[in-house]
């Protein structure tokens, strides 16, 4: 899987260079209660309602000028301001987390999901000889999918330390320092629309 974005560089150059990216929102996006659904559920049901709902987060980050990555069992993964530039990427990745949000409840089999961001550099390339694997690389990535698994259901998380790109359009509710694994103690902040 290559992103949009770096296909033409692939068909230019048969490659994709790997680079290091500054300022990169990485969006992690996960469905609460996954395995328990598989487990008591037809392996029809199970592909048919993720593939349902991997089409409607595509449709979503696109709308929202992100890229997807990769999906990882149930979690799908995404940036802003990769390889398209954005104004503001943090911004862009809380709106797309909040329609995932509100999407997912919409849609059979009405699932609840979870969204985790972080702000920061990445490294970017492309892994692989016989199949193509564009991938991310860092500690924004690794911090992304950890906020992620701390985050409740049904809420979009962010360090605080980036909450001030988001105030004038969210409401923010800090939950306060929560140990994050490599990372130590990281207050995070809960995001929801304004009235």
């Amino acid at each position: 899987l290559v992103p949009s974005g770096a296909i033409s560089e692939l068909r230019t150059h048969g490659t994709i260079a790997p680079r290091r990216y500054d300022d990169v929102a990485v969006l992690f996006c996960d469905i609460v209660g996954f395995t328990n659904f598989c487990d008591s559920t037809t392996p029809e049901e199970v592909v048919s309602g993720l593939d349902a709902q991997v089409a409607q987060f595509e449709s979503i980050t696109e709308h929202h000028g992100l890229e997807k990555i990769k999906t990882i069992g149930d979690a799908f993964m995404a940036t802003a301001g990769l390889l398209e530039a954005v104004d503001n990427p943090l911004l862009a990745a809380v709106d797309c987390g909040v329609d995932m949000v509100e999407q997912a409840r919409t849609i059979e089999p009405f699932w609840e999901v979870r969204v985790g961001l972080q702000m920061g550099p990445v490294v970017a390339g492309i892994t692989g000889s016989r199949q193509f694997q564009f991938d991310l690389w860092g500690d924004t990535v690794n911090v992304a999918a950890r906020i992620c698994d701390r985050a409740e259901p049904s809420t979009v998380l962010v360090p605080a330390e980036h909450w001030h790109q988001l105030r004038d359009h969210y409401r923010g509710r800090s939950l306060g320092e929560i140990e994050l694994k490599g990372k130590g103690a990281v207050e995070l902040v809960e995001c929801s629309k304004t009235d």
